[in-house]
């Protein structure tokens, strides 16, 4: 593939990130609730005298605690997809390891949504008996949706290669 000069400015661009549903403000107002709730019935049992249970109510709010830091240390992973003349750049970036960038001729590049029976599908990219799946992150509107914006786009460049078609 060609390189793409860092100065181009790219037709489209699309920076793809694992939806979240809670900010991290909420999460750290729903761990404080529940460290007070866990407080307030800790300290109901330790005036009856079982005091051992407050350790076991203590360890759920850690447990939650550990598993929105996961969550929100996953959200950082991200796909941008950048589309420059003659080149459609999908690049890789994990919460862990190395980034990974994948090159395609956009002329003969088709975009493939393969639907499942449960309503899941799956993105791909297609060119020369290669594919690449993006999105997998995505639910399956979402998917649907950008499959169609990235007919839209690739079959305006193809059509006029001169305009910037976004």
């Amino acid at each position: 593939m060609p390189a793409v000069p860092r100065s181009s400015k790219p037709i489209f661009s699309i920076a793809l990130r694992p939806p979240r549903s809670l900010s991290r403000r909420g999460a750290r107002n729903v761990v404080f609730l529940l460290a007070g709730a866990t407080t307030t019935i800790g300290l109901i049992f330790w005036s009856v005298g079982a005091w051992p249970v407050i350790g076991f109510l203590g360890v759920d709010v850690i447990f939650l605690a550990l598993a929105f830091h996961f969550s929100f240390r996953a959200a950082r992973e991200e796909e941008r997809i950048e589309l420059h003349p003659g080149n459609l750049r999908v690049t890789r970036i994990p919460v862990r390891g190395r980034r990974q960038q994948y090159d395609f001729q956009p002329y003969w590049l088709r975009v493939v949504l393969e639907r499942g029976e449960d309503a899941q599908c799956s993105l791909f990219l297609q060119t020369h008996g290669k594919s690449l799946e993006i999105a997998g992150f995505l639910g399956p509107d979402e998917k649907a949706d950008l499959a169609s914006r990235l007919e839209d786009v690739l079959r305006k460049n193809r059509c006029y290669p001169a305009q910037n078609p976004v």
